[in-house]
């Protein structure tokens, strides 16, 4: 069974213990930055990589009935499978914005800590 992490209610975020939740901050923290960054062009490559990459995904293993992933993303309570899809995802939009605007070199444990 999934452990489930608790936000704090006064602050209404994760508890700052759980290293995957704080990985997926990180990794959305460094996403906005980039997507601020970004051109109108450069976001639009990014989307179309992202849907090649979810259409090759169904292909090669078939259709997959995804989670209710817009409520995931405001959610107050996940666990740490959702914890994990959340920074997969995050994870998978920094390294495609980074491949299309030419950012390299970004360290991800820097910005966790």
């Amino acid at each position: 069974m999934s452990k489930l992490i608790k936000t704090n209610p006064r602050e209404n975020r994760v508890e700052p213990s759980h290293s995957i939740f704080n990985e997926f901050r990180a990794y959305w923290q460094l996403s906005e930055e980039m997507i601020a960054k970004a051109s109108k062009d450069d976001l639009a490559e990014v989307a179309r990589i992202l849907a090649m990459q979810s259409a090759h995904y169904a292909r090669k293993y078939g259709e997959l009935q995804l989670p209710d992933l817009a409520n995931l993303l405001s959610a107050t309570h996940i666990d740490d499978e959702s914890a994990g899809l959340l920074r997969d995802g995050a994870e998978a939009l920094v390294g495609v914005m980074a491949m299309v605007t030419g950012v390299g070199g970004v360290d991800i444990d820097a910005t966790v800590q």
